[in-house]
């Protein structure tokens, strides 16, 4: 329970400032970090369950319904990085603080890729590519350089590790 509060709130002010602060900030473009992502991150990492998958979705839903794209972008794009980061911890020891930056900027560069690849393929992306590509990397950085403190709030959510079903 206490888990599900910290990733709650954390998500909930992480969607707050994403969608105000940010925009607010006085520069030439709009610097908007996805703090959302980094929450998906975190359950990709530490939950291995269909609970994490399904708070993976609600996120990006969450996200959908703030943002005004159409209905099921981020949703996707947000499941589609749980599974990389599912399939890649199962893989790669992911447990250093560097190792999990990379993750959150390769994290935040296949969302977006995979938000733009789609909005391609349905015609809702009429922009060009060269700004888009410059101003996604800018802000995975970005994203990327404000995961470590967001992972040590996050690490107060983690649980005791799960027991095994084969008794």
């Amino acid at each position: 329970m206490r888990a599900m509060a910290v990733i709650g709130v954390v998500a909930g002010l992480g969607l707050l400032l994403q969608t105000t602060l940010f925009h607010a900030l006085p520069f030439g473009f709009h610097p908007s970090p996805d703090v959302l992502v980094i929450v998906c991150v975190f359950l990709g990492l530490h939950r291995h369950t269909v609970g994490g998958a399904l708070g993976a979705f609600a996120l990006g839903y969450l996200q959908d319904a703030v943002s005004g794209n159409a209905a099921g972008l981020n949703a996707f794009g947000m499941v589609v990085v749980y599974v990389l980061v599912y399939l890649t911890c199962r893989r790669l020891w992911v447990d250093n603080v560097v190792s999990k930056v990379v993750l959150v900027f390769l994290a935040s560069c296949v969302k977006a890729f995979a938000v733009l690849a789609v909005s391609a393929v349905f015609g809702a992306f009429d922009g060009e590519w060269g700004p888009t590509v410059s101003s996604l990397l800018l802000n995975a950085a970005i994203t990327a350089l404000i995961a470590p403190p967001l992972f040590a709030l996050l690490a107060g959510a983690r649980l005791t590790p799960q027991r095994d079903a084969y008794y």
